[in-house]
């Protein structure tokens, strides 16, 4: 992976998030060959160039300490597929339940580069411990917990968290990026923000698609916003790098708001209710 300009993301970093934050009603096969086309590999990173970062003191605290966090919370990804696997009628979603499979290997991806990562840095030791309690800790189960109502046993209600954690894995994503001091570091935390771009969209998409078809508006309503009303993060989930995740610029801001409103626009009625009763989507997109 060539270094980029500290001072910018890449032309075609920006280009395949406009491309993917356009995309519409896409489906798994669409999808995959998206994937295929701007997807990147772990080979492709220049770790070599790594080393020499950190040797000329390009590696800043704030890189190591992004670097340490999603590297833990990355880490559950076996856990993440679990998830999916517990929603009731997946198997009756076929275009969905592949997507899934599709969507755990990129995030495997996303995982190793950043452990990787940690390692050449001498920074794995750190996290050692953190590391295996993400192992050992039941997250399908408390995933599940988190919705009183049991929302994110169904697709809809799924469909949305997962819809509204890639779309703040994103943004997390793109900041660390733009902040990051090495060049190297730069380009991969910008890759990874790509790819959860295109996750939110394929999610935001499936979920739009979905409603369109479902016999029963009124209960898909109500899954829906269950599920947004009961959203927390993974890090929250896990009870770790809490004081990093929730202490940076990164939270749900008012472009975010307004973002996930208009991903909402499919049902003025749940868009409505989600406006008056849930801080996370920001009124002012109904304009």
């Amino acid at each position: 992976m060539t270094p980029a300009p500290d001072t910018k993301m890449t032309e075609k970093l920006r280009a395949r998030w406009r491309s993917a934050d356009h995309a519409v009603v896409m489906q798994y096969d669409e999808y995959y060959e998206l994937s295929e086309k701007s997807g990147w590999r772990v080979t492709d990173v220049d770790w070599t160039q790594l080393v020499e970062d950190a040797a000329a003191g390009r590696i800043s605290t704030f890189d190591r300490e992004a670097l340490l966090a999603t590297a833990v919370i990355e880490h559950g990804v076996p856990h993440y597929a679990e998830v999916w696997s517990r929603v009731h009628r997946l198997r009756d979603d076929w275009q969905l339940w592949q997507f899934t499979t599709l969507w755990t290997g990129e995030e495997h991806r996303h995982s190793y580069a950043l452990k990787k990562a940690c390692e050449l840095l001498g920074m794995t030791d750190e996290i050692e411990h953190q590391l295996t309690q993400v192992a050992t800790f039941p997250f399908a189960e408390r995933q599940k917990q988190s919705c009183p109502d049991d929302c994110y046993s169904s697709v809809p209600g799924m469909l949305a968290y997962a819809m509204i954690q890639e779309l703040a894995t994103n943004r997390f994503y793109t900041l660390a990026a733009k902040r990051a001091t090495s060049p190297v570091l730069k380009r991969l935390l910008g890759e990874i923000a790509a790819d959860e771009m295109r996750h939110h969209v394929f999610f935001r998409e499936t979920l739009r698609a979905r409603w369109e078809t479902t016999t029963d508006p009124a209960w898909f309503r109500e899954q829906v916003f269950r599920a947004v009303q009961s959203f927390k993060m993974p890090h929250l989930i896990y009870g770790l790098q809490e004081a990093f995740f929730e202490g940076g610029d990164w939270n749900i801001g008012i472009e975010m708001k307004i973002q996930l409103a208009r991903c909402f626009s499919f049902d003025l009625e749940l868009l409505g209710r989600l406006m008056r009763e849930n801080p996370v989507v920001e009124p002012v997109a109904a304009a």
